[in-house]
């Protein structure tokens, strides 16, 4: 049984009161040609063949045996080791399929109308339907892994699938500029009403496939790992800025959107670098946190 981080957490959000005067977050500095020209494998590590199993609904049982590396302390970033089993990754990708539609981002004055923008983001998505077992499964490992930190909620999980020739997300930020007032995409409503103000406050980025070439999650902001480091799951950029993930089957990395406040953190700022060759497809899990009770501990 693992320890939920829940008191390492809270110890930080009381620590991390960092908040930019700035609304807008600039990179203005970065492109997608220095990046992938800078990038360098560290300490390579050999890789496990994948082997196919289809899930049993009759035998699954929701594990929660995972192992974390602990990436970032202010905010808040984690390695997960093995998140998810070949037959769950298996099991989602089966239902995704021929399910999928253009990526959208949010805009307009209030942040929240979505449109299309393929130089912001070129992938494509599908929401996975909430009664699926495995589903449930993600959902609750997400809510044990937040442990005593508010997860009454977890939006539906989205797959999301880059494709080669460029497919990309630009920078962005999972929380939003202002509370949400209704976060009924993908919401399961049965706590909370879902007009109630709230934002992301926990994010996971599982990868289902990483036959591709290139496609990291880069963290401009957040420490670059050291040159010892696992080679099939990292990577450094030029000048060692920011921290690169490589996508690699089965894990994930966690991250805490917000400051004890409630306002978003800029730093957990990230982009999906272009897939230069081959698929990579992800998992996003979203907690949700509502404003009208406390972010740690409470009922």
């Amino acid at each position: 049984m693992l320890m939920p981080i829940s008191v390492l957490l809270l110890s930080l959000l009381r620590c991390g009161q960092y908040v930019s005067a700035n609304s807008g977050i600039n990179f203005s500095g970065l492109s997608f040609s220095s990046l992938c020209n800078g990038l360098s494998n560290v300490v390579p590590s050999s890789s496990t063949p994948v082997v196919h199993r289809k899930l049993d609904a009759d035998t699954y049982t929701c594990d929660q045996s995972y192992t974390v590396e602990l990436l970032s302390l202010d905010p808040l970033v984690m390695y997960i080791n093995n998140f998810m089993r070949d037959e769950e990754i298996d099991h989602i990708l089966n239902i995704a399929k021929n399910t999928y539609q253009p990526s959208v981002v949010f805009a307009g004055s209030d942040g929240f109308r979505e449109v299309l923008n393929r130089t912001m983001r070129s992938s494509e998505n599908t929401v996975l339907p909430k009664e699926d077992i495995v589903s449930q499964c993600l959902t609750r490992r997400m809510q044990s892994l937040l442990g005593n930190v508010q997860h009454v909620e977890v939006e539906a999980l989205q797959v999301v699938k880059y494709a080669q020739g460029g497919d990309h997300y630009n920078a962005h930020t999972d929380w939003f500029d202002a509370p949400k007032f209704d976060l009924s995409y993908g919401s399961d409503q049965e706590n909370r009403n879902a007009s109630d103000p709230s934002n992301r406050l926990g994010s996971i980025f599982a990868y289902l496939e990483d036959n591709c070439e290139r496609g990291e999650t880069y963290f401009p902001h957040l420490p670059s790992v050291l040159k010892t480091a696992d080679g099939s799951k990292f990577a450094l950029a030029a000048g060692d800025t920011g921290l690169l993930v490589k996508p690699r089957r089965g894990n994930a990395i966690f991250w805490n959107n917000l400051h004890a406040n409630g306002t978003g953190d800029e730093r957990t700022a990230h982009l999906g670098l272009p897939v230069l060759s081959g698929t990579k497809t992800g998992l996003n899990i979203w907690s949700r946190y509502f404003l009208d009770t406390v972010m740690v501990g409470g009922d």
